[in-house]
């Protein structure tokens, strides 16, 4: 008997931990919703340390030839020299 009060009572124990933690965004947000920060385009972000050389905040072209660069440096296709199945 002992131990099933102490089954009974852990899982109590363990809804009421779970429960706490999981209460609705809205109360935590004055009732708004999500708020996370806004959602910017990454070619208008400003620059830092980590941005390519000769890149320009705000430059969508610039930032678009930079990925399909990027892109086909990776590809093994066009690295091996098999530039038929690259395309």
């Amino acid at each position: 008997m002992a131990l099933r009060s102490k089954l009974i009572l852990s899982g109590a124990v363990f809804g009421l931990v779970l429960a706490a933690g999981c209460s609705p965004l809205e109360d935590a947000n004055e009732g708004k919703g999500y708020a996370g920060k806004a959602d910017t385009p990454a070619y208008e972000t400003g620059g830092g340390e980590y941005t390519a050389g000769g890149f320009k905040a705000g430059d969508k072209q610039g930032w678009s030839d930079t990925l399909n660069n990027r892109a086909k440096a990776q590809n093994e296709y066009v690295r091996t020299g098999d530039s038929a199945k690259a395309q």
